[in-house]
């Protein structure tokens, strides 16, 4: 009987040992030869002693005859009987503590890689107690049948074993991973050419048609020019760079013009644009697509949309995961850092694409909370030294938390502006007189319940825009105003990427000057539409948060100067009711604000200065920024460091919201990763168990727990 490797599945027949095996080994090739222009020759050469031997001895156990009989189908079971793991791991340790290809082939499938120091005290390190007997007693078997099938002996690395860093684990197991799970499912490994310099010259005739249709009169039209052609032709040497341009000055084609010189002068694989909110993403992604897709190219195959955790690790739904293959990826600071900081081979199996790429971290100010910045700030540091790739932050509020004593010590590294002294004074200059920051002179005011606050935005006549802290006080606070005759649209993570798409084209056109749209309306929505939507509203309301917070927002009021809006303004509240509820992460920044506020610290503070000082003083209250995940990271404590970085502290899940996608999916019919995205919600555990929902990979909701509205707080509000 000819060994296998994977069992037959519908249409696609079995899978054999050799096929798998050659495939595995070839693919890892493949992965480690696109990294190698960006690594010292001494470091790829070890990767490949490592490497190597783990991509022909991952799946030595499944030659056990009670595996094979699954897999040929002559039995019929959920799991292979014995751990196809152990055999490998055996054979490839003989008789040390930990070598790093034994600790691959450990790692491949969950639990993912462990946390070493207390792995190699066990009592059997690496080991699968359940296996180990018959490892023991047919191993040499595997390793005869082994040698017949690939014609030649399995071979393992003599050489003494050299530590490797937790990146580089990771790294080293992405490799793997995408190599086996990219096999297992058929897919090819291969993206689409960069072609830097002509989509730098795309971007050019872009941003030209634009200026053509713009007023260059206007200040704001100018300084958006201006910014550009700064950014377009700005030095392409330093690592790590930051650009502090104010808000709907565009900073982010401004600084991709920047990204595409860097990338073309450095000859990179990829560009990251790594964003706060899901809402950015597609409006950036549509931009995108527009603006440096040549002709003849598929837009989807240029610039990547990776919303929400699509990582999958059962078998059928592994060709449904985004593997970071194309020239741009636009994906989100949770999905970017949390992958950096898993354990997990289905998550980290994209992560090798990132040596050699150019990462632009836009509105880094709302990226991640106080207490992980620090870990997320060694691990970039890291990517620059030893993974060859260059790094710009963007921001309205810019922080120079780098600055910081214990950033310092994690790492030394300086970020660079990007903007010469002269263009960044006139750029915020022109910002400061544009609308009333009601909190820098006032106290905030205090509502109790959702009709007072209802009757405080009855003095502002006009377009209004209100964020609230949670995705269930938006839902609560839209439903409230619609039962009560208000004109009232909700955005927030609750709806689906194609529904936020429907909602916010709905804002713009009622915002925009040719409509005529009169009638008094309300968006109510969370705070992801503070960052890099082109919104401008009359009056602005927000749940008191952070500074930071605040003033982006104030970039989607009055954004374009309106003469009718001179009387702009952006109010601070609390607001007390149970339905109303909290983000308890924001406590600091929150007791930082109003602390700010009624102290009058604001007055003469300009707001680089004054977010500055707030982030100072987070910190202080912070305790010590995450420095135990640091520690934690050097002990190679994987397991740890991936449960302690939790953007979000509740694991999520990926759950399907449209219901023509879900019948496509229950049907069997082939389904994209970008349709799945755009058709699904994550949704935390707790919500997930309030809605009734199983916990399996791809649950689905119902017509009676979901609209356009107010997404899936419909049953729960």
């Amino acid at each position: 009987m000819t060994p296998l490797a994977h069992s037959a599945r519908g249409d696609t027949p079995a899978q054999t040992y050799r096929e798998h095996i050659s495939g595995v080994i070839e693919k890892v090739k493949k992965n480690l030869a696109a990294m190698a222009p960006y690594l010292a020759e001494k470091r790829l050469e070890r990767y490949k002693e490592i490497l190597y031997p783990a991509a022909e001895s991952h799946d030595l156990g499944k030659l056990a005859l009670e595996n094979q009989n699954v897999l040929s189908g002559k039995k019929r079971a959920k799991r292979l009987p014995i751990e196809h793991r152990d055999a490998g791991v055996k054979y490839l340790l003989k008789d040390k503590l930990e070598c790093p290809e034994a600790t691959l082939v450990y790692s491949h499938h969950r639990p993912g890689l462990p946390d070493m120091p207390d792995e190699k005290s066990a009592d059997d390190p690496f080991r699968f107690p359940t296996a180990m007997d018959d490892t023991e007693q047919h191993l040499p078997d595997y390793l005869r049948i082994h040698a017949k099938e690939m014609n030649s002996p399995l071979k393992a690395a003599d050489k003494k074993a050299i530590g490797l860093s937790a990146l580089e684990y990771r790294m080293l197991l992405s490799c793997l991973g995408d190599a086996d799970y990219s096999d297992t499912a058929g897919e090819s490994l291969t993206g689409t050419q960069p072609r830097w310099e002509e989509r730098i010259q795309q971007l050019d005739r872009y941003i030209q048609n634009l200026q053509n249709r713009t007023d260059q009169n206007n200040e704001r039209n100018r300084l958006r020019t201006l910014l550009y052609q700064t950014c377009r032709n700005a030095e392409t040497n330093a690592a790590v760079e930051y650009c502090d341009s104010p808000v709907g000055t565009g900073k982010t084609i401004a600084v991709m013009a920047h990204m595409f010189q860097v990338a073309q002068s450095h000859h990179l694989r990829h560009i990251f644009i790594v964003l706060p909110y899901t809402s950015i993403i597609s409006q950036t992604v549509k931009v995108l697509r527009k603006a440096v897709v040549l002709d003849g190219e598929n837009p989807e195959e240029i610039v990547a949309e990776h919303h929400h955790q699509a990582d999958f690790e059962d078998i059928e739904h592994r060709r449904l995961a985004t593997t970071w293959t194309a020239p741009i990826i636009v994906t989100t600071a949770v999905q970017f850092f949390e992958t950096l900081a898993s354990n997990l081979p289905a998550k980290l199996r994209k992560l090798h694409q990132l040596p050699g790429s150019g990462i632009l971290f836009d509105e880094y100010h709302a990226a991640l909370p106080v207490n992980l910045m620090l870990p997320a700030w060694k691990w970039i540091t890291k990517l620059v030294d030893q993974w060859s790739c260059s790094i710009c932050m963007c921001s309205a509020t810019t922080v120079k938390f780098w600055e910081h004593p214990a950033f310092q010590k994690q790492s030394p590294c300086q970020a660079e502006p990007l903007l010469p002294p002269r263009a960044s004074k006139n750029l915020n200059n022109f910002e400061q007189s544009r609308i009333n920051l009601h909190a820098w002179h006032n106290d905030v005011p205090h509502f109790h319940g959702a009709a007072e606050l209802a009757a405080y935005l009855n003095h502002y006549h006009g377009s209004k825009i209100v964020v609230l802290d949670t995705v269930q006080s938006a839902a609560y606070f839209a439903k409230f105003l619609c039962q009560h005759g208000y004109d009232v649209l909700h955005l927030s993570t609750a709806l689906t990427p194609e529904d936020r798409e429907r909602t916010i084209a709905e804002v713009q056109r009622r915002l925009c000057p040719k409509s005529n749209y009169s009638k008094e309306w309300t968006l109510v929505a969370t705070s992801f539409v503070e960052c890099g939507l082109e919104f401008s509203f009359h009056y602005g309301f927000c749940q008191l948060r952070s500074l930071q917070s605040y003033v982006q927002l104030g970039g989607r009021i009055r954004r374009n100067c309106e003469k009718d809006y001179e009387d702009a303004a952006l109010v601070a509240f609390t607001v007390t009711e149970d339905n109303f509820n909290c983000n308890s992460i924001f406590q600091d920044s929150k007791s930082v604000f109003k602390k700010m506020i009624s102290s009058g610290e604001f007055l003469g503070l300009s707001v680089t200065e004054a977010v500055t000082e707030a982030f100072r003083q987070e910190c202080m209250m912070s305790g010590k920024l995450s420095e135990e995940i640091c520690k934690a990271d050097r002990q190679l404590k994987f397991k740890t460091v991936a449960q302690k970085f939790r953007v979000i502290d509740e694991k999520s899940t990926t759950v399907v919201a449209n219901s023509m996608l879900a019948e496509k999916l229950q049907s069997g019919e082939s389904v994209s990763t970008q349709e799945l995205q755009r058709g699904s919600v994550n949704i935390r555990k707790s919500v997930l168990d309030r809605l009734g929902l199983p916990d399996v990979e791809l649950p689905t909701l119902s017509v009676t727990q979901y609209d356009a509205f107010l997404g899936y707080m419909k049953s729960l509000v």
